[in-house]
């Protein structure tokens, strides 16, 4: 080999470390992300009809915020791998249907890294979910008309039958203009019932899996295509699809686009005329060698928007783009960029603090009323909270008393005002309530006579505590003049037939800690709901309705611990189909009455109410171990 050659080696390796180096770089990431998001936004302006929809977290890096439709969807690539194919309940993402019937469509968008041109989330998950959700609609439309024809109610004149008596069906009236006469044979009626629902005409119902051909194989499509009926099978058994037969008029396929593809700007087509619904499934990168292309003063990088931990230095999308400007001034050095990124980060965590402590400072001076006013997402009404649909603050786990939320929703007493009886705190780095803190005499740390300590190790050896309280307590309490130790110690006495209000503080920690702190504060959060119920039924006078308390649990975000504890109070405590409480408040029962498609139910329940829910797997391993595994506590080592 000669010198020079060898030279040109040495330097094309040099240069290739180099890149590597710089992709990590923020400066070159964003200045990527903001390409992409320009292509995004492209498309968006050719659609607009159609929502542009983040599938979350990579997704919502390229989609501006005047843009973004919320919620987003959760759609894992791990779902549509090799050999994993799976339609999981848990990323049903049932509101994206209820927004692909309301526009005719949607724009779902993702990216990936080197190697792909579509992720597999785009390529196989979503169109698994399509194909899914047109068979479980289709099938149920076939089972109902079934179940009606051996009932000897056939559908005529135009009208579905009501819910009948035995729950097969909750067909309603969808267009009243219908009318036929049944003949002998039924042909009329039957024609009139696939007017009113789509899914029972075979011939304009596509129930086929559809795949990208330049992606997936042959032999693979037809794997994952012998797979959807079972899925859909499965998704029924969970659900009810039968609202979707008259709600979804056509089927749901998906369409891609990616920077490669071809589109005829002046003839796009008119999905409004197509026989389905289209999801567009955008993937907002371009395909470079290696990943990486030396452009115009950065280096583009494919995907940059993927493992934000990596790269971010705490930027999340919304702070981005608000400073997009500022972040990526024309000139800048990578090392500015950073610096400035940092002053970002920084100054949005300042003004999140400011804004806690003048919520504090509000909350000193105001007087607690029931007159109509705001909190959060929602409206107080009578001392009653009626909440918008949210992802940020908390949503009902429908028909059962729990809600799950975030760490805003259990606010000292606003959460008592919105009408919840009962707040459980799981977080181990969300402080309890000062008046629910231990008090110290002699440094010794011991319970006030209103604190009942359940047990647990939580972190750093803090105690899992249950704190009642009557309103007219804690209001007295948080305006009284004595000192915080006289406040603490010796709160108003208890006015007979008041309503009481529990805190109940789990301290389970984030990560592999906490997992095994939630399986041991699972029977103390089921022990303190019994308590409070079997409390409120006893002071119930005879012939008095029992009312029904509202039960808040929240974590930071409302997505991992809430969800699992939330689960397991479902399970053992809350009547599958009532909502009402069935529980002895022994872990015995709880676990004699649970099963895994049980918990799998109830887990579908919660995703399909809290759209913001994503528990870990780890998590719904312990809430399993708990209901199904006969094992001892955690090892000791789990406790310190």
């Amino acid at each position: 080999m000669s010198n020079t050659e060898a030279t040109q080696i040495s330097t094309h390796g040099r240069n290739r470390d180099d890149m590597r180096r710089d992709a990590k770089s923020l400066l070159n990431r964003l200045r990527s992300i903001q390409a992409d998001a320009a292509f995004v936004s492209e498309i968006s302006d050719l659609f607009p009809q159609f929502p542009v929809i983040a599938n979350e977290r990579c997704g919502t890096w390229y989609v501006h915020p005047s843009k973004i439709h919320k919620p987003g969807v959760y759609f894992k690539s791990t779902d549509g791998h090799t050999g994993i194919w799976d339609f999981n309940l848990r990323r049903y993402n049932p509101h994206l249907i209820t927004t692909i019937i309301k526009h005719g469509g949607c724009i779902i968008v993702d990216s990936t890294r080197k190697g792909k041109r579509v992720p597999d989330a785009l390529s196989k998950t979503i169109p698994i979910w399509c194909g899914t959700i047109n068979n479980a609609v289709r099938k149920c439309a076939l089972q109902n008309q079934a179940a009606h024809e051996n009932s000897g109610e056939a559908v005529a004149g135009g009208h579905i039958l009501e819910k009948e008596q035995d729950g097969l069906s909750t067909w309603k009236t969808a267009a009243e203009e219908i009318t036929t006469t049944k003949d002998e044979s039924g042909a009329e009626a039957s024609e009139a019932a696939a007017l009113l629902i789509p899914a029972l005409n075979g011939d304009s119902w596509d129930t086929r899996y559809h795949s990208l051909p330049s992606l997936i194989s042959r032999s693979e499509h037809v794997q994952i295509a012998d797979k959807i009926e079972g899925f859909a099978e499965k998704l029924m058994r969970f659900t009810d699809m039968t609202p979707l037969t008259t709600k979804l008029l056509k089927p749901i396929r998906p369409i891609w686009l990616t920077p490669q593809s071809f589109l005829l700007r002046h003839d796009l087509p008119d999905y409004s005329q197509c026989s389905f619904l289209p999801v567009i499934c955008l993937s907002a990168s371009r395909v470079v060698q290696d990943g990486m292309e030396e452009r115009d003063g950065y280096l583009y990088v494919q995907g940059s928007g993927d493992d934000e931990e990596m790269w971010s230095k705490g930027l999340k999308p919304e702070l981005f783009w608000e400073n997009e400007d500022y972040l990526l001034e024309e000139g800048i050095s990578s090392a500015e960029c950073e610096l400035r990124a940092g002053e970002v980060v920084k100054e949005a965590k300042q003004k999140l603090m400011e804004k806690a402590r003048h919520r504090q400072e509000q909350l000193q001076e105001r007087k607690i009323s029931t007159r109509n006013e705001d909190y959060g997402h929602g409206v107080v009404e009578g001392g009653r909270v009626h909440f918008t649909p949210s992802m940020e603050l908390c949503s009902e786990i429908k028909p059962s008393s729990i809600w799950i939320g975030n760490n805003a929703s259990g606010r000292i007493p606003d959460c008592w005002d919105a009408g919840f009886d009962m707040v459980i705190n799981c977080g181990a780095e969300i402080k309890r309530h000062p008046l629910c803190e231990f008090s110290n005499n002699g440094g010794e740390m011991e319970a006030r006579r209103y604190i009942t300590v359940l047990g647990g190790a939580g972190q750093g050896g803090a105690q899992a505590t249950l704190c009642v309280l009557q309103k007219h307590q804690w209001s007295a309490i948080e305006s009284s003049a004595v000192t915080a130790a006289e406040q603490r110690d010796n709160p108003p006495a208890r006015k007979e037939g008041e309503k009481d209000f529990y805190y109940l503080h789990l301290p389970i920690a984030e990560g592999k800690k906490g997992q095994h702190q939630l399986l041991e504060m699972i029977p103390m959060a089921i022990k303190a709901v019994h308590l409070m119920f079997t409390t409120n039924n006893k002071d119930t006078k005879a012939g008095q309705e029992i009312r029904k308390p509202r039960i808040l649990v929240h974590c930071q975000q409302g997505m991992d611990r809430s969800v699992g504890i939330s689960l397991a109070l479902l399970v053992s405590c809350f009547d599958e189909t009532t909502g009402a409480y069935s529980s002895s408040g022994d872990d015995d029962f709880a676990k004699a009455r649970a099963s895994k498609e049980l918990i799998q139910r109830r887990l579908f329940q919660v995703m399909s109410h809290r759209l913001a829910a994503r528990p870990s797997r780890a998590t719904l391993k312990m809430v399993n171990t708990f209901f199904m595994s006969p094992t001892d506590p955690p090892p000791a080592k789990y406790k310190s």
